[in-house]
């Protein structure tokens, strides 16, 4: 079977989990004996130091690199800039399925189904940005966070309403995002396969391996993601501020990570006092994975997810998330079985404390481990697209 999976974003080219979920994906296939070939976005101009590690081909599979202005929506300007291309790729490859990513599948990949049947995995909810976007106003959130939910709106809604339309299969990350998009797209949730994405084991082993030298000792909290104020990146704050100043509690937390709320994070830190914050930024995938090592817990404060990668890698890791009490975090951690759901920051906050006391229940790590392993890795993730795509190019 011969795949063609398309993304605005692979690696080194990444601005959030979607590029990896392709990697790990693509991979995974590869060792199912699919013939993989990504064609993917290149934004240009881009950091030097990331062209220089710059792969056309890894292991088991190809990787075609397509040149786009690095300019904001990055999504529609990969389709935009490489509409023809795209297309004449597409029919080299001559594939049994061509497998997209919602929000850069429409126009170009939903409109070459008479090339082969078209699959569109969908990774979030223009709804629930809108949301968010407008909820940031007027409580410390962007400009870019209101442009991105909401003006952006629009145009991220239509896009997704016709790659649902007009994709032969759809499939959604998670239960709670199938729901959320049945009603948003007004059909029934069974328009939707659900898949759960899946971390790559064998490479997030071996790449823990290579960062055990590196990490510490000292307790912290882990957050990993893109600094918006849809992501609770200042719920984090409120969370420190209590465990510093109420609980007097010697830990940290540690902020992987950019984006447009960068400055708010610095200017917050400054007024509350706080001492415990410490960002990073952008860090090497050792680097990070260093720190998630060393982590007591891994905060999740958002307020929406559809299928967060550091989450469930995390757990696969054997860290313990903390998340607030959402249907997202239910599915993943069935109704907090294998993590910690609070109703609230103030209970977040003791319930910290209570592990940073009193250490987490006995076995409960190992528990979370072997569960996520089992339940949300690339191979099971891997051999439910096959079946997919069998069932798919046979209609």
């Amino acid at each position: 079977m011969r795949i063609a999976l398309t993304t605005h974003e692979y690696p080194p080219f990444l601005f959030g989990g979607v590029g990896i979920f392709v990697k790990d994906l693509a991979h995974g296939l590869a060792n199912l004996g699919v013939d993989v070939t990504v064609i993917s976005g290149m934004p240009v101009p881009w950091k030097s130091h990331q062209t220089s590690i710059l792969d056309n081909d890894e292991d088991k599979i190809r990787i075609v690199r397509l040149q786009y202005p690095n300019l904001f929506p990055r999504h529609i300007t990969f389709q935009v800039f490489n509409n023809g291309k795209l297309k004449k790729i597409l029919k080299s490859i001559e594939p049994d399925v061509i497998h997209g990513q919602s929000g850069s599948s429409f126009p170009t990949v939903v409109s070459s189904h008479k090339i082969a049947p078209v699959i569109v995995t969908f990774h979030g909810s223009p709804s629930k940005n809108k949301t968010f976007g407008i909820d940031s106003v007027g409580k410390g959130g962007t400009f870019e966070d209101f442009f991105n939910g909401v003006i952006g709106y629009p145009s991220w809604e239509y896009g997704y309403r016709l790659e649902c339309n007009r994709a032969n299969a759809r499939v959604a990350v998670s239960e709670s995002l199938r729901k959320q998009l049945s009603d948003e797209m007004n059909v029934d949730e069974h328009a939707f396969d659900c898949i759960r994405n899946g971390v790559d084991l064998r490479a997030l082993d071996k790449s823990c391996t290579l960062a055990k030298d590196k990490t510490s000792n000292k307790p912290i909290l882990l957050f990993g993601g893109r600094l918006f104020f849809s992501k609770g990146v200042l719920t984090l704050l409120d969370l420190a501020y209590l465990l510093e100043k109420k609980y007097h509690l010697d830990l940290n937390i540690v902020i992987f990570g950019s984006g447009p709320m960068y400055t708010r994070i610095i200017q917050r830190t400054r007024e509350y006092g706080l001492h415990n914050i410490v960002i990073k930024q952008f860090a090497s995938r050792s680097n990070f994975l260093a720190e998630m090592m060393s982590a007591t817990c891994v905060l999740i404060p958002s307020p929406f997810e559809a299928a967060p990668m550091v989450l469930l890698e995390s757990m696969c890791l054997g860290k313990i998330p903390i998340m607030f009490n959402l249907p997202y975090a239910r599915e993943f951690t069935e109704s907090g079985k294998y993590g910690i759901l609070c109703d609230n920051i103030q209970e977040m906050a003791i319930k910290i404390k209570e592990i940073y006391r009193n250490g987490p229940p006995s076995d409960f790590e190992a528990e979370v481990c072997n569960f996520a392993r089992r339940n949300y890795n690339m191979d099971k993730t891997s051999r439910a697209y096959y079946e997919l795509y069998k069932r798919v190019s046979l209609n």
